[in-house]
């Protein structure tokens, strides 16, 4: 397991069983049948979304799926689509997240997988995702590394400067 320590003000576990796409913030694993890969959030992705409070699915088990098309979308602070990066055949669909959707938090690499994709042939998975190491290694380069306490604001200059000023009012200071 890799960790990332400070990741706006959490540590991120990365486990070393899978690869991931940062952007999007997915991690796939190949299963015995390597034709199928299973996707999920990231760890990093949940923290960054301020959590996933719903989700619904927005294809079904043995739809053809183009790369790029939305799979599903999470409530998060924001709606969040999430896209499939591959073309193939929805497999298998996640239900178990609609009505536990505090899996995301709790255990993102584990229950908290989104959707398997049955491809029409075999890939070479380093050609589209980011293996562990390289993941963390952009995770520790990133903004979110550059505010390990968590703060409102994080490490922009702009969002520093926004949320001093609603501070600011807030306390009656002009």
């Amino acid at each position: 397991m890799l960790i990332v320590e400070g990741f706006s003000g959490h540590r991120i576990e990365i486990p070393e069983d899978r690869y991931y796409l940062p952007g999007p913030e997915l991690w796939t694993q190949a299963k015995e049948d390597v034709n199928t890969l299973v996707f999920g959030l990231t760890q990093a992705g949940v923290i960054l979304a301020g959590g996933v409070t719903s989700l619904e699915f927005l294809v079904e088990e043995g739809q053809s799926v183009s790369n790029g098309e939305a799979v599903a979308f999470a409530v998060t602070s924001k709606v969040k689509y999430i896209d499939t990066p591959l073309a193939g055949v929805i497999f298998n669909l996640n239900r178990a997240v609609i009505d536990h959707p505090i899996s995301f938090q709790e255990d993102p690499y584990g229950k908290a997988w989104v959707f398997s994709l049955r491809l029409s042939g075999s890939i070479n998975l380093p050609d589209h995702f980011l293996d562990p190491i390289s993941y963390q290694q952009r995770l520790l380069h990133s903004e979110a590394c550059g505010n390990p306490q968590g703060l409102k604001g994080g490490a922009s200059p702009t969002c520093r400067t926004i949320y001093s000023s609603i501070h600011s009012q807030k306390k009656g200071e002009s």
